[in-house]
C-alpha cells in the first residue's frame, strides 16, 4: 500500500450574502419565541445565511468553482465526491454529483455522493478521497470533495430542538503526498440502531443525547491515538457548529479549556451540515489564525450516528 499521506491543497468556502437573525427564521417556521430564545441563549446561535433565489447546484458550485479555477490543470481532478447530510437532495432521476461534475467542466472525473454518515460525511469523504488517490499510479491525481445543501423543510431546519440550519458550501482539493496541509489521522465511533436520522423516535433521541459527549470524546481520542498525539499537542479544536451547550459539555468530558476551541462561527452561520469543519477551518485561515506546524482537530457528528474526528497539520501553504 502507498505511504503517501492525504493532503488538503486548497480549501474554499462560500456563504450567501444574505444574513438573517434566527428570530426571523423562527417566525417563518412558526417556532415559539421561547424556543428561539433557547437557540440564542443556550445553544449560541445568532444568525444564519441563506439565499432563496440560489438553488442547490448554485450553492454547491460557488465554492467548488473557486477551487477548480485556481487549479492550473483541472484535468488532474480524477474524482469528485459530493458529501451531503440529507439523503435525497434531488429527485431520484437526477444524479446530483454528476450534474455538479458537468457544471464544473470536469468531464473525465468519476463523480459520486457520500451521505450515509449524514453531517459527518464530509470528513468521511476526505478519508475516502485519500484512499482512492493512493490507489492511483499517478501521483499528480487529485480529488475534489465538496459539501453544501439547502435545508428546505422545517424538519431539516430545526433538529431535535438542539440545532438550527443555515446554508454554506465548501470545496477541498485533496492530494496524496502533495504539498498541502496533512491529514494526520481520522477516527470514528458508530452508534448503532439510530439509522432513522431526523426521524428518530423520542426514546432514541434521548439515547443519542445521553451518549453524545462520551461517544464524540471516544472518536477524538481514537484519532489522537492514531496520530500518536495527546490533547495537549492540539493547537486548536475546530468543532462543528451544532450547539455551544453540547460543546461545552464535550470539552468538560475531554478536560479542555473553552479557549482552545473555535466557536465564533456558531453565532455567525449556525449549523451548515457537512460544511461546518471546512467552513470553520477556512475562517481560521482567512483570519490569519492558523499557525504553521499547528495541529487542528476537526470534528463532526452525523445523526445515525457517526462521531468523527480528523487531525490536520497546517503546513502554511493551503490556499
Amino acid at each position: 500500500m502507498s505511504s503517501r499521506v492525504t493532503t488538503l491543497e486548497r480549501i474554499a468556502a462560500y456563504t450567501p450574502s444574505n444574513s438573517v437573525p434566527i428570530e426571523a427564521v423562527g417566525e417563518s417556521l412558526g417556532l415559539h419565541r421561547y424556543v428561539v430564545r433557547m437557540f440564542r441563549n443556550i445553544h449560541g446561535f445568532d444568525r444564519l445565511h441563506e439565499d432563496a433565489q440560489l438553488d442547490l447546484f448554485g450553492l454547491v458550485t460557488a465554492a467548488a468553482d473557486l477551487v477548480v479555477k485556481a487549479t492550473p490543470d483541472p484535468s488532474v481532478i480524477k474524482y469528485l465526491l459530493f458529501a451531503h447530510t440529507v439523503l435525497d437532495v434531488t429527485p431520484s432521476h437526477v444524479d446530483a454529483a454528476d450534474v455538479i461534475r458537468e457544471a464544473l467542466g470536469l468531464a473525465d472525473a468519476d463523480a459520486f455522493a457520500v451521505t450515509q454518515q449524514h453531517c459527518a460525511s464530509g470528513l468521511a469523504a476526505i478519508d475516502i478521497a485519500g484512499e482512492l488517490l493512493r490507489s492511483e499510479d499517478d501521483p499528480t491525481a487529485r480529488a475534489l470533495v465538496i459539501t453544501g445543501e439547502k435545508p428546505v423543510t422545517a424538519r431539516f431546519r430545526v433538529v431535535n430542538n438542539t440545532t438550527i440550519l443555515g446554508e454554506a458550501s465548501t470545496a477541498c482539493l485533496v492530494g496524496a503526498g502533495g504539498t498541502g496541509d496533512v491529514v494526520r489521522a481520522y477516527g470514528t465511533k458508530t452508534q448503532v440502531l439510530l439509522s432513522d436520522g431526523v426521524y428518530l423516535a423520542e426514546d432514541l433521541v434521548t439515547e443519542f443525547n445521553d451518549n453524545y459527549t462520551a461517544f464524540l470524546a471516544e472518536a477524538i481520542h481514537k484519532a489522537l491515538s492514531q496520530a500518536g498525539l495527546t490533547l495537549d499537542d492540539i493547537t486548536m479544536l475546530v468543532p462543528h457548529n451544532v450547539s455551544r451547550l453540547l460543546w461545552w459539555r464535550t470539552l468538560d468530558e475531554l478536560g479542555i479549556d473553552r479557549s482552545r476551541a473555535f466557536f465564533d462561527n456558531i453565532g455567525r452561520y449556525s449549523h451548515c451540515c457537512c460544511a461546518d469543519p471546512f467552513l470553520n477551518y477556512a475562517t481560521l485561515r482567512d483570519e490569519g489564525r492558523l499557525v504553521e506546524g499547528g495541529l487542528y482537530l476537526l470534528t463532526s457528528v452525523g445523526l445515525g450516528a457517526t462521531y468523527a474526528a480528523m487531525v490536520i497539520e497546517h503546513r502554511g501553504g493551503t490556499a
